[in-house]
């Protein structure tokens, strides 16, 4: 009988037990890692650049390792003290450790080393930095969802999951939320601890509007009336809305406000529900509106493509402006919303689309469509079809926006490899603290330019 090999549970590189050792970090990663260059590259996490640490290396590969800080014996001038009570433990800020200055220097110039590995230094050699998008800290955060573990009704704990296990860190309150939400959680928690239906609260979501604050409860099965009834006078009490999102799917209002409003421009909203996608920095999210459409030089007259649009960040905006606006989102449900959003709003003339945008033929029947210019805001897995058709189908200038780096670098690939001369690009300073970056860059096609 043939006998076939079987690594040993407990050997693989992956299993092995953490080892400790010395390393001097060379630079950082874009997601805010130490990184020694050698054979295997060790990313560490906790490390700034030019420091000398203790690591304990906690996964090896033949190319690749992963450790973490013990103890820095060399420390960077910007290297700082977190001002949460929680940072250590909590999974929420992963870089409050090091001057946010520093941060973003540091992190530009990995994706920037990212970038040109991607599309080549002759491709990049003409892009600039412009400088990066950012706004008020620490309290930036208007959306958080807060985990429940009610297990031990003594002590329930509420707040955010650990950063190296699933343990919810239990918070009285949370410095990166905008003041009105931060404030709701130890009232909000002492209500919850009061009531035995606790145990089917899944987690907490908490949204701040302009001028009203909402308190979503996923309920993983149906509350009692005295339960809901405490949570409607919690409300009152401290005029917010209050929503259950029911084990149902269905979503019940137990006490509104106000509607839910959040700005995108002096007079332009959309009203998300519990779970929709809006970016949760406020003041930094106005930036980006104006940037992107100072960057594409919108004029009146335009056609723009705004696709993965969801509920009109920047199709809003851009309605304003006298263009024509293409507007196609994935998701049939905010496409509706979308729509609703317009009427109420008296706004017409947008061109709505319900598309698959990963479907290549589906994408280049849209661009067939007198499309000047083209505003792309995707998901962390990029834009590579719609990249790839608008190679064979090229437009004047595309604004790209990336919550994703590594899958942006791929793209810009995609588009400068097919024509496009990637002009510039700036990062977007949308959760300071965090492993999370965003960034803008505009290609222009230089053929299309000429037609203008």
């Amino acid at each position: 009988m043939v006998s076939f090999y079987k690594p040993g549970k407990g050997k693989s590189a992956q299993s092995a037990r953490p080892t400790r050792t010395h390393l001097t970090i060379d630079d950082w990663d874009w997601q805010g890692q130490g990184v020694v260059r050698g054979k295997p590259v060790t990313f560490v996490s906790g490390a700034l650049p030019g420091e000398r640490c203790e690591v304990s290396v906690t996964h090896r590969k033949k190319q690749v390792a992963n450790g973490r800080v013990i103890n820095v014996e060399q420390q960077n001038p910007a290297r700082q003290l977190p001002f949460c009570p929680v940072a250590g433990t909590c999974g929420g800020c992963q870089l409050q450790h090091v001057d946010s200055e520093a941060a973003l220097t540091w992190r530009q110039q990995a994706i920037d080393r990212l970038i040109r590995n991607a599309t080549g230094q002759a491709v990049t050699q003409h892009m600039h930095w412009k400088a990066p998008l950012t706004g008020n800290k620490p309290a930036y955060r208007r959306k958080a969802r807060l985990a429940v573990d009610a297990r031990n009704p003594d002590k329930l704990a509420i707040g955010y999951r650990a950063r190296q296990d699933n343990r919810v860190i239990d918070i009285e309150a949370c410095p990166v939320l905008v003041e009105q939400l931060s404030v709701l959680i130890a009232p909000l928690k002492k209500l919850l601890r009061s009531h035995s239906g606790v145990r089917h609260v899944g987690h907490i979501g908490l949204l701040a509007g302009e001028s009203v604050s909402q308190v979503t409860i996923k309920a993983t099965r149906p509350l009692s009336a005295a339960f809901t009834t405490a949570l409607s006078v919690f409300a009152k009490d401290w005029q917010i809305n209050l929503l259950v999102d029911g084990h149902d799917g269905v979503i019940h209002t137990l006490h509104q406000q106000a509607p839910l409003h959040c700005y995108v421009s002096d007079n332009r909203y959309i009203s998300p529900g519990p779970n929709d996608f809006i970016q949760v920095n406020h003041e930094v999210n106005r930036a980006m509106i104006a940037q992107a459409i100072d960057w594409l030089e919108v004029k009146n007259g335009d056609v723009i493509a705004d696709w993965f649009c969801g509920l009109g960040n920047f199709w809003l905006p851009l309605a304003d402006l006298g263009v024509r606006v293409q507007a196609i989102e994935g998701v049939a449900d905010m496409v509706r919303k979308a729509k609703h959003t317009a009427q109420g709003q008296g706004i017409s003339g947008i061109d709505w689309q319900h598309l698959d945008l990963a479907d290549y033929e589906v994408v280049c029947e849209a661009l067939a469509r007198d499309i000047q210019k083209v505003l792309l805001d995707p998901s962390r897995e990029g834009a590579s079809v719609v990249c790839q058709a608008l190679v064979t189908h090229p437009v004047e200038r595309i604004l790209y926006i990336s919550c994703n780096p590594s899958t942006f670098s791929r793209d810009a690939g995609t588009l400068t490899a097919g024509g496009y001369q990637l002009e510039k690009a700036s990062l977007i300073e949308m959760f300071p603290y965090t492993q999370h970056l965003e960034m803008m860059a505009l290609f222009t096609h230089p053929a299309m330019m000429k037609r203008e």
